[in-house]
């Protein structure tokens, strides 16, 4: 999914070196200092269950990392609802998942509430501490048709003009920012393009980048919250297999948004680094957001 692919390039950042440079983008580690941390990839969403909140830790740079050590799940999670009852739950690990998830029926997600996900966890004898807290977009986002006509590849009008998938959406009153993730739901080598106009791969290239393909993202900022009605165009740069399609829309709030635009773009360009932007605090880095979905669907005929 869109929301955890984002958060790989951050962990490069997490043994909370000084990173040293100027001009040529290097990063000095010889006086490296080590911090242990809390690494949250949660995010909440109105009318769905809270679940696969993920909470991992951080290793110093050129160590062995131990796979059973990444995951905590002995980690103490509460999530407290804050804009009414001000009520706590607690979440509860699944080893199948290996995440965390609310195990009861008397939670619901709300739009336009806040909510609070405190952290604790022992990492390297040491006991952390980290929270961070999300306001839930305003409801009025949805798009406004679910089901596109079905188009050939890079099909075209009657005058020879290029067609395209337009997705329209009712934006939220106080949300300008929107994240779609563009997923074909056949993907494999036999309904790849290979006469893709934009590269030609071979089968090797395809195997070795396949989820590259496969897993497309963009995402709209600065909208207009106040329009009636939102357009997006789907480029055919983004389509890269025949079949159905999802694209999935996300109005996100500002922990969402900041750190999708923010994550890739860790170097400046005098060659200094800096973390993507967080709003997690205490012991922690991450991303705790929340967001309204909204899906659209429509095929490529071969």
């Amino acid at each position: 999914m869109f929301i955890n692919k984002i958060l790989i390039f951050a962990l490069v950042f997490l043994s909370a070196l000084h990173l040293c440079s100027c001009g040529e983008g290097n990063v000095d580690i010889t006086q490296a200092k080590y911090e242990p941390k809390i690494v949250i990839d949660g995010y909440i969403y109105p009318g769905r269950k809270v679940d696969d909140i993920k909470i991992t830790r951080n290793f110093p740079l050129n160590s062995t990392i131990d796979a059973a050590q990444i995951v905590l799940s002995s980690a103490d999670l509460t999530l407290t609802e804050l804009s009414s009852d001000g009520k706590s739950y607690k979440l509860t690990y699944d080893p199948q998942k290996l995440s965390f998830f609310y195990n009861g029926s008397d939670l619901t997600i709300k739009p336009g509430l806040s909510y609070k996900l405190d952290v604790k966890a022992t990492v390297d004898g040491k006991l952390l501490q980290a929270s961070s807290t999300t306001t839930v977009p305003l409801k009025g986002f949805q798009v406004e048709q679910k089901y596109l006509t079905s188009m050939y590849y890079r099909e075209k009008d009657a005058s020879g003009v290029l067609k395209n998938f337009t997705l329209k959406f009712k934006p939220s009153s106080n949300t300008d920012f929107y994240a779609i993730s563009i997923v074909p739901q056949q993907a494999d080598l036999t309904s790849f393009i290979y006469n893709n106009a934009y590269f030609k791969p071979d089968s090797s290239d395809i195997k070795d980048d396949f989820d590259n393909y496969k897993y497309q993202s963009r995402w709209i900022q600065n909208v207009n919250a106040n329009a009636p009605s939102i357009e997006y165009k789907i480029e055919w740069f983004d389509i890269w297999f025949y079949g159905e399609y999802k694209a999935i829309v996300y109005a996100a709030d500002k922990n969402f948004a900041d750190f999708i635009v923010t994550n890739g773009s860790v170097q400046e360009m005098d060659g200094n680094f800096h973390e993507p932007k967080q709003h997690v605090q205490g012991d922690g880095i991450g991303v705790f957001g929340s967001a309204i979905a909204d899906t659209v669907y429509f095929s490529i005929k071969k």
